[in-house]
């Protein structure tokens, strides 16, 4: 991918940009790159996905409550989206999602056959700050960017040995969980999330980290029944 050539780059980010030049050796690189051009990266990247899947890997607080999880998760557009928990809290629970305001899923253990359908906000289908199914996608991340207000400059880092660039994103009127701002991670090869940092007010209450993404590996709608 090319450079954005600075005639392209909005006045206020080219000043801030050239303050942050005098401060670089003791922060994280900055690229010369506007931050919305980055997103459109994403953009772009997310447009050629039909369908994928992913590990997530998340670590939540809410007040003194902590959840840490893995997931398997699968998405089809439009709105398709299938959960497992394979570790953390809830572990052999999953739903599936097709659309609409109802999951249907299950618990784990002994209730693993018993299929339920529930509303996509009952705490049962949420994480422990209230995310639903459909906000662990890529899609999720797409519908912040283009909602929020997102920062001129961006930085880049390694993230689990991926270099990345990282994008904030305000997010007002906040989404559930009452999360204000997100810090997304793009990776610089595929330019799909590898990880997303969640804040509300200026306290850290999620991070998800994305791994083994199979883009485009054949998922039908009869995957998420």
């Amino acid at each position: 991918m090319q450079p954005t050539p600075m005639h392209r780059i909005n006045p206020h980010a080219r000043i801030v940009a050239i303050a942050l030049a005098g401060v670089v050796a003791a922060c994280l690189p900055v690229r010369a790159l506007g931050a919305d051009a980055l997103g459109g990266d994403f953009i772009t990247a997310w447009t050629a996905v039909d369908n994928y899947t992913a590990t997530i890997t998340a670590h939540e607080t809410n007040g003194k409550d902590t959840q840490d999880r893995v997931y398997h998760y699968a998405y089809k557009k439009p709105h398709f989206a299938k959960i497992d928990i394979i570790s953390g809290p809830g572990r052999g629970s999953g739903a599936a999602w097709t659309g609409g305001d109802h999951v249907k899923g299950h618990q784990g253990g002994l209730l693993s056959g018993v299929k339920m359908s529930i509303p996509i906000t009952d705490g049962r289908a949420t994480s422990l700050r209230g995310d639903t199914i459909d906000r662990a996608s890529f899609q999720g991340v797409a519908d912040d960017l283009k909602s929020g207000k997102v920062e001129p400059v961006t930085t880049i880092a390694t993230i689990d040995g991926v270099p990345s660039d990282l994008v904030t994103i305000d997010l007002v009127p906040a989404v559930p969980g009452g999360v204000t701002r997100e810090v997304i991670a793009f990776a610089r090869t595929t330019h799909l999330p590898v990880r997303r940092t969640s804040f509300a007010g200026d306290a850290q209450v999620k991070q998800e980290d994305f791994s083994e993404v199979k883009v485009n590996p054949g998922l039908t709608e009869a995957d998420f029944s």
